[in-house]
């Protein structure tokens, strides 16, 4: 299934790295914190989106 929201992703002119899945369990609180860390540096990183709003 993730790999059609990948290609969804691609034929959407969304950038791949602006989308994770990660199977964290609700027992690991500091892997989810680091995880959402880790992602936040990454997309903000990359710097604002290309995509324009719809009307």
């Amino acid at each position: 299934m993730f790999h059609m929201t990948q290609e969804l992703i691609k034929i959407l002119g969304i950038d791949p790295a602006r989308v994770r899945l990660e199977w964290i369990s609700s027992a690991e609180g500091t892997r989810f914190a680091e995880v959402a860390r880790e992602f936040t540096e990454k997309v903000k990183s990359l710097g604002p989106s290309t995509l324009k709003q719809a009307a």
